[in-house]
């Protein structure tokens, strides 16, 4: 099973779709190793961090020309780790070369933002009252002033389910 990307030279492929012995009874070092010897494979993507503090699997990819691509802080959630690779890919792909390199992807903290908080930076932006930009938008939009909220709060609609 392989994932096809934008670029028909790049594939991502689960090792053991690649060499099967690989994902029993070898250390890091090892695979390391056995991937740049195969001469087809220009990287390892893992989420295991504690391998850049050892030190065999150091130096064997500092002899090799493979790109190693840790998702740190996912845990065992390969959705997320994929998620990271995802967005990182086109950079990581355009800068490999033939000596070793390490890319280190990490989520990073996200927070939702209110639309209310928009409208209010939208008007300031334009120089117009809060009121105003909205009565305005609403007639452009033909909402009944019924159909607007009485507070800034939100209902967010999630798995059939209404949240306030």
């Amino acid at each position: 099973m392989a994932f096809e990307w934008t670029r028909p030279d790049l594939r991502i492929s689960r090792l053991y779709d690649i060499q099967p012995e690989l994902t029993r009874d070898q250390e890091d070092w090892q695979v390391l190793l056995a991937l740049n010897q195969r001469g087809d494979v220009n990287g390892f993507i893992t989420n295991d961090a504690k391998l850049l503090n050892l030190p065999a699997e150091m130096l064997a990819l500092h002899t090799t020309s493979l790109t190693l691509v840790i998702t740190d802080g996912v845990g065992d959630q390969p959705i997320r780790a994929t998620g990271l690779v995802m967005v990182h890919l086109e950079t990581i792909a355009s800068q490999m070369s033939n000596k070793p390199r390490i890319w280190i992807l990490r989520p990073s903290a996200i927070a939702a933002k209110r639309s209310w908080d928009y409208l209010n930076r939208i008007a300031k932006n334009s120089h117009t009252g809060i009121d105003a930009l909205v009565e305005e938008e609403r007639k452009r939009l033909g909402l009944a002033k019924g159909d607007l909220p009485t507070d800034v709060s939100t209902c967010v609609h999630w798995g059939g389910k209404a949240r306030a």
